[in-house]
Parts: structure tokens; C-alpha cells; sequence
């Protein structure tokens, strides 16, 4: 029998009650705490005595009560048995339980057993040391399907256990080979051949070929209303693979910037006969071809291990343990005064970083500014007030970017005129946001013929601060809007989401032409809310853009699409984000990739300088 929970109840209900001091009480009483019968309350007190937790005495005769006496203290059971749980990985119900059993100081106690475990540890024999990484993150993982990855961190994770067919290198601007060794293209860019390497695996052991590639491809394609990513693959007229290391694409149109498609998660390769088996177990625990594979997860553990067949060369770490707090819990942890690493933008409070940082002891800082913008996208398919060009322009005057940034600091850098900080840095609001007075704003409203309607907004938990500041702000022009938060799940329902006349939500892009494009034409971002007339001006200008092979000449397009939507306030920008990694001397092959994240694979430790737990 579990014992642990109704002991937690009995001392939660007695609170006020002294330890080792008998009180009266009823059967029926505790019946009513542990809601069940009284047979079965006999047998909890029966099993709670056996463990010597609780003393109990019955009453003897007709009307005389029992006498209880809580003999255990309480803090050091829950202690216990949060600690178990999570060890098993069971965070979210160990967090559970604290929270409602946990007073502020076994609540600190908990947290700082927790904080010892975070960062890098070895373990093992002295001459074969195991290397961890152990990392919290303050978010769900939705899903390690890299063909439906859709938040920052899981497509970070995927990038992990996944391996494409070539790779856009950040750093110099190029692709460069990885699954596929070599390929050419036609001159018109309509035909490419890539050439796959030798011995590629899979991390179940099967050797990589041609057919992998295909299935790939043809799962995301055919299914373009499950895999928002089929957009990109489309345009693909045939496919053939001449032998096992060799695959031939045949486009309709064009497409320059197709070799950059392949580069992207969702075109990371996967094992036919894996997902064909059960794709929804493949989700949960993938089989890839990256330098890490998952061993275990569940809800509040993911574990991953170096997966030493890698074709690229095994990884510096031996494991890495990713620990999965509920979002409310950011901020709490304490970090160690030995070697660690914590990437932030969002997930952890500035004083804590600044904490970390001015704490010396050896520790670096790195912060990087990437393309994280803030924005209100309305609902164009949808009737209502917010629909109205002169609503959203004066709701768009009505949003003083500079006094959101001051007034919740944070990530939060500088106001966002579009996807690109590196352009707005140095700017400032007054620059491209003029100010227009209460009048003149009370004037747009009127003439929208804004009658005090209700504007509904849906958003997550990471950007319900700026919502709830947004909120606030309107309210004093008269204009009410109504938030509603989802959690990462129901955000990936699309239907449910264009019930909703707007949304606010951020944007990675890492300079990425890719992504720029995903931005318009996915489903799972803008393109479900476009009304027809702006969805064929997207149309057009999207596909000009693959037609160009001159970057510049792109780069003039995206930014004459960007100025369009702005101009028309169908995407209203809020504000840049910036992020923050704080990591210790002995840590070696930082690299932040465009997710504002630290890949797992370029990570080594110094034995020299590192302190391990």
C-alpha cells in the first residue's frame, strides 16, 4: 500500500497540531481527509503504525474518540520522496507534491538538492570517466518528430538525434555536406543529384540508403495538412534513387534556395521502417542518425547518450540529462559555484543570470543577440474590429514599444520594426514608430467605428506578461481585449487557435532565408490567418524569391514583403529579444546556434579546471 500521500494529508489537515502530542479523533474524520471508507481508513492507520509514522490509539466503549499521534516529521518524507520521484525522471509530480505539501523551507532544501545535480558531473572509474551534462528547462517537449517540430527547444533537441542531408553553416554562409557527401544541380536549378555517404546509421544499426531519403520526403510532401513543413517540398515532380547512395530530384519550377530546404529539421532523415512500424511510439523515442540518441523520457525527464557510431565522429559527452520544470518553477533553481552551462531567453530570470555571472569563480558570458521578434498577428479570415485597417493602426500607435521594454526589462532589447534586431539596433522608437497623441488615436478608433467589442487574444505563458502590459495599455484608450493562454499543446491546434480574432507569440529566425519563408507561407504560423486577397499577394512574392539565384536580390524581396505586412498591420512587431549563456572556464566548443541554444555535440570539458560531483 502507498502510504507516503495519506500520511502527507493527515499532517497537512493537522497542521496546527504538535508533533509526538496525541489528539482526539474519529474514524469518520479521517475518512472524510482521505476520502474513502472507514474499512479502508483501518487499513491506512494499520500500515502508517507498521511504518511508525503514526501512533494510534482506539477508543474504547461507545462515543470515546481515537487517540492520533503524527510521530514522523512530515519535511523529511516529502524531502524523500520528491527526491525519489525525481530520480525517476517523475519532475512534474515531484514539484506536485511539494508545492502542496512543502513549506518555504523544505521547498528551499529541495531546490538546492536539485541545483547540486545541475551542470556537468562525471561519474565511473577514475581512468574512464562518464561525462554528464544536466540541464533544466522550464517548458514541455511537444514532440522529437523532426517532421513536426514546431517550438525552439524541440527542434533544438531534434537537431541532436537528426542528421539532413546537407547543412547551412551560419558562420560562413554556405552549405556544406553532411548525409549526402556531394551533389550538383542543373544550371536552370530544376534537377539535383546528391551523392550519399558510406555507412551512415541509424541509431537502431541499419545502414542509411537512398529509399530513407525518399520516404523522407514523400511523407511530408503528400501530407502537407499533418507536416506544415510540405510546403517546401511541393515543387518536387519526381524522385529516384538509381541505387542505395544516390538520390535524383525533379522540380516543376526552379527553385534556388531548394538545397537550403534540405538543410532544415523537418527534412532531417528518418528510418523507413521505424516510423512504418509506429509512428506515433517514433514521436515519443526517435530513432536517428545524430551524435545523440534518447535512452529514456517521459514528462519530466529526457535522457540522451552519445551515439558512438556516429559517421561525423563521436561526442566529447557521454550523456546529457535535460530536466523539465513546469514553467512557474523559473528562476528557483541555484546554481553550483562548479562547472555548468545555462543558455536563458526567457527560461530564467535576469537576476539569476547576473547572479551567476558576477558570482567570478572562473565563469564566462556570452550574450547573443538573435532574430527573436515579438508580434501580434491578426486574424484575417475572421470578422470583428480587429480586422479594420484603422483599428489595428491605432492599436499599433497605442502600443508604446519603448515603455513595454522599460517597464518589463528582461530579454526584452529594442523595439521591433521587422524580423531583423541587427537592422533595429541603434534605432529608436521615435525613429520608425511615431508617436501619435491620445486624439489622434481616439480619432482612428472612430473612424474603425470601434464600439467598445471585446478583441480576443490568445497567447502562451512565455509572452503573457507582454499581453497582460498590452492589455492594460489599451484598456486606458477604451479598448478591451480579452486574453486567453495556451499551453504548447493546444497552441499546436491550429483550428482552435482561429477562433481567435489575434495572436501573440515570437519568432526565431537566425537570419535565415528558410525560415523567413516559413514564416509566410506555413500554416502553422501566418498562412491560416491570410484572407484571400493577401494569401496571392504572398503567393506571388514567394515564389519570385525562389525563382531568384541572386541572395541580394531576395533579401531586396523579403524586405519589400516585410515593409507590405507591416505597413498594413497585419502583423503588428512588438520588441527583439536577446539571450544569455553563462558557462564555466572548463567548458570547451561553446557554440550558440541560431535557436540561441548550445549544441550537445561541440561540448567538452577541461579535466583540469572542472570540479566533478
Amino acid at each position: 500500500m502507498q502510504t507516503v500521500l495519506p500520511f502527507l494529508e493527515l499532517r497537512l489537515f493537522f497542521r496546527d497540531r504538535e508533533p509526538q502530542q496525541p489528539f482526539p479523533v474519529t474514524v469518520d474524520e479521517l475518512a472524510g481527509i482521505w476520502h474513502c471508507t472507514p474499512r479502508y481508513v483501518k487499513l491506512i492507520v494499520r500500515a502508517l503504525c507498521e511504518q511508525g509514522w503514526i501512533d494510534w490509539q482506539p477508543g474504547r466503549g461507545r462515543g470515546n474518540k481515537s487517540k492520533l499521534t503524527l510521530v514522523l516529521d512530515s519535511d523529511e518524507l516529502l524531502l524523500e520522496e520528491v527526491r525519489r520521484r525525481t530520480e525517476q525522471g517523475e519532475v512534474h509530480e515531484a514539484m506536485e507534491l511539494m508545492n502542496r505539501f512543502g513549506g518555504p523551507a523544505v521547498k528551499d532544501r529541495f531546490m538546492d538538492w536539485i541545483s547540486e545535480g545541475i551542470g556537468f558531473s562525471t561519474a565511473g572509474v577514475p581512468d574512464s570517466p562518464q561525462e554528464t551534462l544536466c540541464m533544466p528547462i522550464f517548458r514541455s517537449i511537444t514532440t522529437l518528430d523532426p517532421g513536426l517540430v514546431y517550438y525552439a527547444f524541440d527542434c533544438h533537441m531534434a537537431r541532436q538525434l537528426f542528421n539532413t542531408l546537407v547543412e547551412y553553416d551560419e558562420e560562413q554562409r554556405l552549405v556544406i555536406p553532411c548525409i549526402a557527401h556531394s551533389w550538383e544541380s542543373s544550371a536552370d536549378a530544376r534537377e539535383w543529384t546528391f551523392y550519399l555517404r558510406k555507412n551512415v546509421l541509424f541509431h537502431h544499426g541499419r545502414e542509411l540508403t537512398a529509399e530513407d531519403v525518399m520516404f523522407t520526403l514523400n511523407r511530408l510532401r503528400h501530407d502537407p495538412g499533418r507536416y506544415d513543413s510540405g510546403w517546401m517540398f511541393r515543387d518536387i515532380e519526381q524522385m529516384d534513387a538509381p541505387d542505395r547512395k544516390t538520390v535524383v530530384f525533379r522540380l516543376r519550377e526552379p527553385n534556388y534556395l531548394f538545397l537550403r530546404f534540405l538543410c532544415t529539421i523537418a527534412a532531417a532523415i528518418v528510418p523507413e521502417d521505424v516510423v512504418r512500424r509506429d509512428e506515433a511510439a517514433f514521436a515519443e523515442m526517435p530513432v536517428g542518425t545524430g551524435p545523440f540518441r534518447v535512452v529514456s523520457r517521459n514528462q519530466g525527464r529526457c535522457v540522451l547518450e552519445a551515439f558512438p557510431a556516429h559517421f561525423r565522429g563521436r561526442a566529447h559527452l557521454d550523456r546529457v540529462e535535460v530536466l523539465i520544470f513546469p514553467p512557474e518553477e523559473s528562476g528557483r533553481l541555484k546554481e553550483p559555484d562548479w562547472t555548468s552551462i545555462m543558455t536563458s531567453h526567457g527560461e530564467t530570470s535576469g537576476a539569476r543570470r547576473e547572479a551567476l555571472v558576477s558570482g567570478g569563480g572562473g565563469w564566462r558570458n556570452m550574450e547573443t543577440i538573435f532574430n527573436c521578434s515579438s508580434m501580434l498577428v491578426f486574424n484575417q479570415r475572421k470578422k470583428g474590429p480587429h480586422n479594420h485597417p484603422l483599428f489595428r493602426e491605432a492599436l499599433h500607435h497605442i502600443i508604446d514599444r519603448e515603455a513595454l521594454i522599460a517597464d518589463l526589462k528582461g530579454e526584452r532589447l529594442c523595439p521591433a520594426q521587422g524580423f531583423h534586431p541587427h537592422e533595429d539596433m541603434g534605432e529608436r522608437a521615435g525613429n520608425y514608430y511615431p508617436v501619435k497623441g491620445r486624439s489622434e488615436i481616439e480619432t482612428l478608433l472612430k473612424q474603425s467605428g470601434y464600439a467598445g467589442e471585446a478583441v480576443e487574444l490568445v497567447t502562451y505563458s512565455y509572452h503573457e506578461e507582454d499581453a497582460r502590459w498590452i492589455q492594460d495599455r489599451a484598456r486606458t484608450f477604451g479598448v478591451y481585449i480579452e486574453i486567453r493562454v495556451r499551453n504548447a499543446e493546444e497552441w499546436s491546434d491550429r483550428a482552435s487557435l482561429q477562433r481567435y480574432d489575434c495572436q501573440l507569440y515570437g519568432i526565431v529566425l537566425g537570419g535565415d532565408e528558410v525560415r523567413e519563408l516559413e514564416v509566410y507561407l506555413q500554416n502553422n504560423f501566418f498562412a491560416a490567418l491570410w484572407d484571400n486577397a493577401t494569401e496571392e499577394i504572398v503567393r506571388l512574392e514567394t515564389a519570385a524569391i525562389l525563382r531568384e539565384p541572386v541572395e541580394a536580390a531576395r533579401k531586396e524581396r523579403f524586405a519589400g514583403l516585410e515593409r507590405w505586412v507591416r505597413q498594413t498591420h497585419a502583423v503588428m512587431f512588438l520588441v527583439h529579444k536577446k539571450s544569455n549563456t553563462a558557462f564555466h572556464q572548463s567548458v570547451r566548443g561553446v557554440k550558440i546556434n541560431s535557436y540561441g541554444l548550445v549544441d550537445f555535440h561541440h561540448i567538452w570539458f577541461n579535466a583540469g579546471t572542472a570540479v566533478s560531483n
